[in-house]
């Protein structure tokens, strides 16, 4: 079974050998005992997620920068059909008292064309082929005497998570399954077939970009296999969880949708949580590492959201070993830096928050960010804001031109010298050499720029511009006692930082509500490339892809 092999939990902290390879032979008998344990308990089945790369989270966005829908949790997609259908309800009807522009009206009529019911639910939901052309060869991120990273970086093709493209033609092809099992539990495959590249980046593969069994409980749902998610407030996700990375194979808890807060917390409005249990696989330098995260979000007023998680990367085969009670402080920071806590480095952890603040009145105005710090240490703020810190801030402007119909949103993002690094997990937090979070990698600045016109029509196009500056320089750290006393960190080698500049454009015709056509090209300036004094390339990309949806 495919994603399976983290769910012995007694490996999770603490592996037994004998144990584990017997667990992971027959990871088919736990899985089974799970859903015998789950079907006794189960409400109604899940509904399907929407894909990631669907273009309708586009135009909810536009939509929701209208400030037709009050009820909404941006940072933790993917949206299920009846999350979306919910969404398009609440525009609808606020829509009938108020004046809304021409694109909003033409938007909201092809939603409701999608979304407005649930009732017939097809096994196959949606099909893809895909045909690209890329001459932009990738690239890996030099180890440091702060920790490694083994993944690969090819800006041209972020926001794709992390499917598999060959130097040259690469063509593939992708259909979305689901299958009711029972009343109460949900199936999603996604195969995928790809062919392409030539010379040494040739290769042909069937893969399963996701596979997994839902089943819900009231408004929780629990989903184990492997799925996609992305956190965070940014065009392409945030800085733990991007639309670049990998879909996890992970045991997921979360709220089918946004529930309001109990007692005390009833100042936090409505609430939204996920938590999961990742497996990182047997490419990690101890195999089979996990991830463990959990994240927090509140819709506090009509216009404001506010989020606080936490991401755990730990053991694995090899790993250093502490107690399941210094586990759980590692996983809640107020602990951590409270109680006494284990001197082992036994674990990498990334914390922060991130909010968007939404001014409809203001052509959809939303001002946004997020903060994440690589273990955070209240005793270097200074470092840990900056050297130590990850952010994104970015504004979107949702509601221009004549008919409302253009979208323009700027981003800046930083990441910090070790982000995503730590020794002595060498491999980095990533999932078959691709990074969870931010394609920038560590030690990096970006400016970003979106220009997005759809008026609700047949056609569509989008305009991505992007500057990046990676550092090249190879940095250390040193403290004055075993306590890290006076922690700081001391620059060991300095080299060119890589600068790129890209433009990307893309132009779709959906001719009917199920049929969409995309056409898409790229092209970007290196300068000194992989941190090597004069080395200049220019890279490019040329794709189409045809999608058909069934609803």
């Amino acid at each position: 079974m495919l994603g399976l092999r983290f769910l012995p939990l007694v490996g999770v902290f603490r592996e037994n050998p004998s144990t584990k390879r017997r667990m992971t032979r027959n990871p088919s008998i736990v899985f089974a005992a799970l859903l015998i344990t789950w079907a006794g308990a189960l409400s109604a089945q899940p509904s399907p997620r929407v894909p990631l790369t669907d273009p309708v989270y586009e135009v909810l966005d536009q939509v929701i920068g209208s400030g037709l829908v009050r009820t909404v949790i941006y940072g933790e997609r993917p949206y299920t059909r009846r999350e979306i259908g919910r969404i398009v309800a609440e525009a609808s009807a606020h829509a009938k008292t108020r004046q809304v522009s021409r694109s909003t009206t033409a938007q909201l009529a092809r939603l409701n064309a999608r979304f407005a019911d649930e009732k017939d639910r097809p096994a196959v939901q949606w099909v893809s082929a895909d045909v690209i052309g890329l001459d932009s060869p990738s690239r890996d991120i030099p180890p440091a005497p702060v920790g490694a990273v083994a993944a690969d970086l090819n800006p041209l093709l972020n926001g794709r998570g992390g499917r598999r493209f060959g130097q040259g033609p690469t063509f593939a092809t992708e259909a979305s399954t689901i299958w009711s099992l029972g009343r109460h539990l949900l199936i999603t495959a996604q195969p995928r077939v790809a062919l392409g590249g030539t010379g040494a980046s040739r290769f042909a593969e069937a893969s399963m970009q996701e596979l997994s069994v839902a089943g819900s409980l009231g408004n929780l749902v629990a989903e184990v296999g492997r799925q996609p998610l992305i956190w965070g407030p940014g065009i392409d996700g945030g800085l733990m969880l991007s639309s670049s990375g990998r879909p996890l194979d992970m045991i997921r808890v979360s709220t089918a949708a946004p529930w309001r807060a109990p007692w005390v917390f009833k100042w936090l409005g409505l609430l939204r949580a996920t938590g999961f249990l990742a497996d990182l696989g047997p490419r990690q330098n101890f195999p089979n590492a996990k991830v463990a995260a959990y994240k927090l979000s509140g819709q506090v007023t009509s216009y404001f959201e506010l989020a606080a998680a936490v991401l755990v990367h730990e053991g694995g085969r090899g790993a250093p070993e502490v107690s399941l009670y210094q586990r759980f402080i590692d996983l809640v920071p107020a602990l951590k830096y409270t109680l006494p806590n284990s001197t082992v480095q036994f674990s990498n952890k990334l914390a922060g928050w991130d909010m968007r603040f939404r001014i409809p009145k203001l052509h959809g105005l939303q001002l946004y960010s997020e903060h994440v710090f690589d273990d955070m240490d209240p005793r270097r703020w200074k470092s840990t804001l900056w050297q130590d810190g990850g952010h994104v801030v970015g504004a979107s402007l949702a509601q221009l031109g004549s008919g409302g119909g253009v979208v323009a949103t700027a981003e800046f993002h930083h990441t910090g010298l070790r982000f995503y690094q730590h020794t002595p997990f060498t491999s980095g937090i990533t999932f078959n050499r691709t990074l969870l979070g931010d394609p920038l990698g560590p030690q990096g600045d970006g400016g970003y720029l979106r220009f997005r016109h759809d008026g609700g029509g047949s056609t569509s196009w989008r305009l991505d511009a992007a500057v990046e500056r990676r550092g090249g320089d190879s940095w250390g750290t040193t403290s004055d006692t075993p306590g890290d006393a006076n922690f700081r960190f001391v620059l060991v080698q300095q080299r060119p930082a890589e600068w790129r500049q890209r433009l990307a454009l893309q132009w779709s015709l959906a001719p009917t509500v199920g049929q969409r056509f995309t056409l898409q090209t790229g092209v970007e300036r290196v300068r000194d490339a992989g941190f090597v004094a004069g080395a200049r390339r220019m890279n490019s990309m040329l794709g189409a892809q045809w999608t058909w949806n069934a609803w």
